[in-house]
């Protein structure tokens, strides 16, 4: 039998070519589809993954949005398991050499980021009032 991270990490890769996230990006994605999933097989939609600089530094950071998780469980397939009625848990995570640092975790839908050198980050909050996080040097805001 697979471990779920393993069984995770071919998946996700299995979802978008190797080149188009970074490794920590890759697995970070395996490790909250394994959580989301509680060890069953699941995917992400790729528009839930977004790998670019978010901090005006010139590195690659990453938001990741349960909202396009989806897991299997035999015959029937569910939501990630972080995902309210309305929204879901969005994690982002600001570079630090070769790793990830988790840096925010919230609740949102729609995720979307704007142009610039340090963008602004685009979301509906609960009930579907449009909120907004930028970085101001330390933390997103």
């Amino acid at each position: 039998m697979l471990r779920p991270i393993l069984l995770a990490t071919i998946l996700a890769a299995a979802i978008a070519p190797a080149a188009a996230y970074s490794n920590a990006a890759n697995y970070l994605i395996a490790e909250q589809i394994a959580s989301a999933c509680e060890g069953n097989v699941g995917e992400i939609d790729p528009s839930s993954v977004i790998e670019r600089d978010l901090t005006g530094d010139g590195k690659a950071d990453l938001i990741l949005s349960h909202e396009g998780i989806n897991c299997s469980a035999g015959a029937s397939t569910s939501r990630s398991s972080f995902c309210g009625a309305q929204i879901c848990a969005v994690d982002i995570y600001v570079r630090r050499g070769a790793l990830l640092e988790l840096k925010t975790e919230m609740l949102g839908a729609g995720v979307s980021v704007g142009e610039g050198q340090v963008p602004e980050i685009r979301m509906h909050a609960h009930g579907g009032e449009a909120a907004t996080l930028k970085w101001d040097g330390r933390e997103f805001r």
